[in-house]
């Protein structure tokens, strides 16, 4: 499956103005997602087009909102599993402390 990743979409919410909520309101999408999203998770092209026009963009500005602020769609298996290898690792480590 096809993810993005929206690594700015913090500082660039924050730079329109707009909390979590007031996003997650415009984008039709739960603030939790957005909160998930802001701290690393992945998300499905169709949540990143719902952002894209959350944050008051047309889809014609996706390549521009692709570079900046979502950063590069994974499409590599390598990608992917390296991702999933890193999770995993986290999620070790995390146990370990508790």
């Amino acid at each position: 499956m096809t993810t993005l990743r929206l690594n700015n979409l913090s500082e660039f919410r924050e730079q329109r103005l707009m909390s979590r909520a007031e996003l997650a309101r415009k984008a039709e999408i739960s603030p939790l997602t957005i909160l998930k999203i802001e701290n690393g998770q992945r998300c499905r092209p169709e949540t990143a087009r719902k952002i894209i026009l959350g944050l008051g963009y047309s889809l014609e500005d996706r390549d521009y909102l692709l570079h900046e602020v979502l950063g590069p769609v994974s499409t590599s298996d390598d990608e992917e599993e390296a991702v999933k290898d890193k999770a995993s690792r986290a999620q070790k480590t995390r146990k370990k402390a508790s």
